[in-house]
């Protein structure tokens, strides 16, 4: 048995439904997997469990958390508002086509109690997002004042290289 003295950051997994199915998920996550997110008593439950731990602060992951947008404001909401923060939130840029709604969202996670974003950006997630996904949300994070990162950031100069309007194999 694993035995926890004190919990200091946690993620939290919104759904395990992704527009993607890099091959090195760790959780197989893929538009394969059913469409069920976090419900609202499930999330109030891990709060607590994560709070009676010690728990800081968190991450939200999954799958994709931004297939259920008011979903994942619920689940920054139910966490923010039991006392665990969340640090960023994990996606694929999936859905940031849309300058005008990437603006919306990062008002609407700010106002929730989120400020920040890990971008995928690697030759994994290029196999099933456009490359200019994520480089258009960097772009407009920066610009907004949102915070983000890229997740590995050292593909970067090959990432920026491609034709960013397609996906690209790993070859």
């Amino acid at each position: 048995m694993i035995k926890t003295e004190r919990l200091t950051h946690g993620g939290v997994m919104a759904n395990y439904r992704c527009t993607a199915a890099c091959r090195h998920c760790l959780y197989a996550c893929s538009p394969e997997r059913t469409d069920g997110y976090i419900t609202e008593a499930t999330a109030a439950d891990v709060a607590s469990l994560l709070r009676t731990a010690g728990c800081r602060s968190v991450h939200i992951g999954g799958g994709e958390p931004f297939l259920d947008f008011d979903g994942l404001i619920r689940l920054i909401c139910i966490l923010t508002d039991n006392g665990i923060p969340v640090d960023y939130i994990e996606t694929n840029a999936y859905w940031a086509s849309d300058t005008g709604r990437v603006k919306t969202y990062l008002r609407e996670l700010k106002r929730a109690g989120a400020d920040a974003l890990c971008i995928s950006l690697d030759p994994f997630h290029a196999e099933y997002v456009p490359v200019g996904l994520p480089l258009l949300l960097a772009d407009i994070c920066s610009s907004a004042g949102f915070g983000f990162f890229l997740w590995q950031d050292r593909f970067l100069p090959m990432m920026k290289s491609l034709d960013r309007s397609k996906i690209h194999t790993r070859a």
